[in-house]
């Protein structure tokens, strides 16, 4: 596989794993009562920032794990 097609497989794998583990993520807490949809979404926002953290650096670390690879 081409270098241009791994990039867009690790880009729409990365972008799919985070939107879905997010909304799993903040569904779980929903359902657990640690906040609600209903007073605000204070709570959706913090989640959805720190799991764009740690997914973001997560997808950072694995590319340059993967092309670090590539490189030797």
């Amino acid at each position: 596989m081409t270098g241009n097609l791994q990039a867009i497989g690790f880009l729409f794998t990365w972008v799919l794993g985070w939107g879905i583990g997010g909304s799993l993520i903040d569904a779980g807490l929903i359902n657990a009562g640690v906040y609600s949809l209903e007073t605000g979404q204070l709570g959706t926002g913090i989640t959805f920032a720190l799991w764009t953290l740690i997914w973001g650096a997560a997808g950072v670390w694995l590319y340059r794990y993967w092309t670090q690879g590539d490189a030797q």
